[in-house]
């Protein structure tokens, strides 16, 4: 609403209110009552603005009777001031009428003067980007991960990311679109020790005595092994999966807590200052030439079972066990409960008591070892699992120190991730000005580190150097571990600090699933800390995850979604159920187009139709209905209106008369296209793309309604018809604008 409508708006009011209130003159008031005047959020148009009477009771306070509290008072206003405006408002030019309900006065416009946006938005000016504004905003999004599957959990975050992009340059802001691709890491060492250790059968030492003649030969190489029937990126991250399954412990035994043993109970005594403590002796062998002594607080035992001992050196919970004093008395390592051992169990106090025939000393991950496993009986399970973790560190260490042959492996492996994540993009449409690399900022984000060290602004703490984010309630952040190596917070920083610089970038948002919401709370005050004014225009725009009917989708798992299947199966659905119709009709192009964009409409706007912090649940069916609140149904109401102008053809634009649009359901049309810049900033302010799927539905139910109750073709004359030519066209282009803004192509018939 422009600021000269809230102007004569406040002029109505004022004018009321003095006829009902003679005391009271408002004007010295106006610029901040007119800002007052609300626009419904939802596409609902009971009214067209309304003015809450509390931002005059409080000029009003000394009138107020003392048996009336405030809020009864601002109804009391409403009904006197609405009652006023009433015979005010008969011969106004642009409100038609005005009631009072509880504590707002509600305006309705004329259909004369909701009109005069049509011709704008025929005339493409009411569609256009807001004016410019100095102020430069980078948009990270996507972040895929080289060497694992692209699924369709990875939708959300480019859908959102890239309608964020359309958002905030509809509102003026200068953008650019970025991705920042994890092409090293672990991850990667589990890929391609998988690939070489077990698909290979060889070595890294082995591999390196190879004489490649060049990268080409290395691809060579690789893509004889890749399964014809799966894209680069899906084989890859198939060979994660397996290399992450072939290092997960679970898979073999039950019991996954290798350096644990059984042990037996000798004897049982009480703590010398602590009555709820025991002190126990223990032995792992059947001669007792082994004993430990325990200070144990559990529940559930006697002398002679046989339990779960943690010795000292081994690792619980990622610390090593050592000897503990408790109060006097030093404990050598513990015995576990059973929800130490297994999480599922609720008893935290109740001691795990082994059958009486268990051998002692025996590991638990071989008390607890899987029937039928892919594991040589002579091998134990704790060994094997630390000479494959052994392996893949090695790999990784390899590949730091740029190893010729495995960095070759890595390069041509990269570029397969890379190149397939572009054929995504290009299919869904999403755009980047510029990709950042993990890998170009590691070294970098390490000597920044050391610098801030040396200049006072990073702590040193057990060796680590880090942030201390403590009285911000943000723990310490560890951006150098004792061992000299960087972690994700430590890119993060110097890749903020690049695009600050050599960007120039004023706000900063990042698009990453909530999971991360610590990281960057402490990135963001790290960067404070470290002195960038920017840090207080960067931004986390957190989203729930995707998941399936029965439950979340992982890649370590397998149980995903691969882009390939969905983009194969949404085209599949989309052209069974749309478009089959049309062969022979249309042309074969004009079929696969309409079926790559309607499926792009059903998977971005289902995912973008929702409360960014919700999980949601991908369902196919659902997502792909001709009718509801999905991308499809948008797809059809823009159709819609262009079948209908194809239809009435040429008209003489001269009778337009919008004054001729009387019937609820155009005025409700009409209120819904005034409002579209205001959804679109409040999308950007609030950096929500549901905003706009919630107008854009709502415009298309209202329209769907004017459609059923008055016709173009059989206006009851020649000017209602142009005029509501005239609307059916303008929601078409409204529609089209709005769904272009959340990354959808329209077509022009379905």
């Amino acid at each position: 609403m422009s600021v000269e409508t809230r102007r004569r708006l406040f002029h109505l009011v004022k004018e009321a209110t003095i006829a009902a209130y003679p005391s009271l003159d408002i004007t010295p008031y106006e610029n901040e009552i007119i800002n007052k005047f609300e626009e419904p959020k939802e596409v609902d148009f009971k009214h067209n603005v309304a003015f809450p009477c509390h931002s005059i009771a409080k000029y009003l306070n000394a009138q107020k009777p003392p048996e009336l509290n405030f809020n009864e008072f601002t109804k009391e206003i409403s009904k006197n001031v609405g009652s006023k405006l009433t015979p005010l408002v008969q011969e106004h030019d642009i409100v038609r009428s005005v009631d009072s309900t509880d504590s707002y006065l509600n305006f309705f416009f004329k259909p004369a003067f909701l009109g005069l946006v049509v011709p704008t938005i025929l005339d493409g000016s009411f569609l256009q980007p807001l004016p410019k504004k100095n102020e430069n905003v980078m948009i990270e999004y996507s972040q895929p991960n080289t060497h694992k599957t692209f699924h369709v959990g990875h939708m959300r975050n480019a859908a959102l990311g890239n309608s964020l992009v359309n958002i905030y340059e509809y509102n003026g802001y200068h953008v650019d679109a970025v991705n920042y691709i994890g092409d090293v890491g672990a991850h990667i060492a589990k890929c391609l020790w998988y690939y070489l250790y077990f698909l290979k059968k060889t070595t890294v030492e082995e591999f390196e005595q190879i004489d490649f003649a060049d990268e080409s030969a290395v691809e060579a190489m690789v893509e004889a092994d890749r399964p014809k029937d799966m894209t680069h990126v899906e084989w890859l991250g198939s060979l994660y999966q397996s290399g992450y399954d072939a290092l997960d412990i679970t898979n073999w035994t039950s019991l996954a807590h290798p350096g644990f043993v059984s042990a037996k109970i000798l004897s049982i005594d009480d703590h010398p200052n602590n009555p709820l403590w025991k002190v126990l002796i223990i032995t792992t062998d059947e001669e007792a030439h082994n004993k430990y002594r325990i200070v144990c607080g559990g529940k559930g035992y006697k002398l002679n079972d046989i339990v779960a001992y943690a010795p000292v050196g081994s690792r619980k919970a990622g610390r090593v066990v050592g000897d503990h004093n408790f109060k006097g008395t030093i404990s050598q390592g513990l015995i576990l409960s059973e929800k130490e051992l297994d999480d599922s169990k609720t008893n935290k106090d109740q001691i795990h008591i082994f059958p009486p025939t268990t051998v002692l000393g025996m590991d638990l991950t071989e008390i607890g070892r899987r029937e039928g496993i892919d594991l040589d009986k002579e091998l134990k399970i704790a060994s094997e699992i630390q000479k494959r973790n052994t392996q893949v560190k090695h790999v990784l260490s390899c590949m730091e120190k740029n190893l010729k042959n495995i960095t070759l492996l890595w390069k041509v492996t990269r570029k397969w991730s890379i190149d397939d994540f572009q054929k995504i993009y290009q299919w869904v449409g999403c755009r980047f000005d510029h990709f950042f690399h993990e890998s170009d900022v590691g070294d970098e984000s390490k000597q920044m580190v050391q610098d801030a060290y040396k200049e006072g602004k990073l702590i040193m703490s057990e060796g680590a150097i880090g942030a201390d984010l403590t009285k911000y309630k943000l723990n310490f952040c560890v951006l150098l571990t004792s061992a000299g190596n960087g972690l994700y917070a430590t890119k993060d920083l110097a890749l903020a600090k690049r695009k600050f610089e050599e960007y120039k970038v004023d706000r900063s948002i990042y698009v990453v699933d909530a999971s991360q919401s610590l990281h960057f709370q402490q990135v963001f005050k790290t960067l404070e800390v470290l002195g960038f004014k920017q840090a207080s225009k960067c931004y986390h725009l957190a989203y729930g995850l995707v998941v399936l009917p029965d439950g979340k989708m992982s890649s370590r798992k397998g149980n995903i979604i691969m882009f390939s299947q969905l983009r194969d199966q949404l085209s599949q659905t989309i052209y069974k159920d749309y478009l089959a119709k049309y062969e022979g009709q249309w042309d074969t192009q004009e079929i696969q187009t309409a079926v790559q964009r309607i499926a792009v409409s059903t998977i971005k706007y289902g995912m973008l139709n929702q409360d960014n912090k919700k999980d949601i649940v991908f369902s196919m069916k659902d997502w792909t209905a001709k009718s509801g609140n999905t991308g499809p149904y948008l797809m059809y109401a823009y159709t819609r209106t262009r079948s209908i102008i194809l239809k009435v053809g040429e008209v003489d634009q001269s009778l337009v008369d919008f004054s001729l649009l009387t019937a609820q359901s155009e005025i409700s049309v009409m209120s819904a296209l005034g409002r579209f810049p205001s959804v679109v900033q409040r999308a950007a302010s609030e950096y929500k793309a549901q905003s706009i799927c919630s107008y854009l539905y709502g415009l298309a139910k209202l329209f769907s309604t004017m459609y059923e109750e008055v016709s173009v073709m059989k206006a009851e004359n020649e000017a209602l018809k142009v005029t509501r030519l005239n609307l059916v066209d303008a929601v078409g282009l409204v529609l089209r604008k709005g769904l272009n803004i959340l990354g959808i192509q329209t077509i022009e018939r379905m």
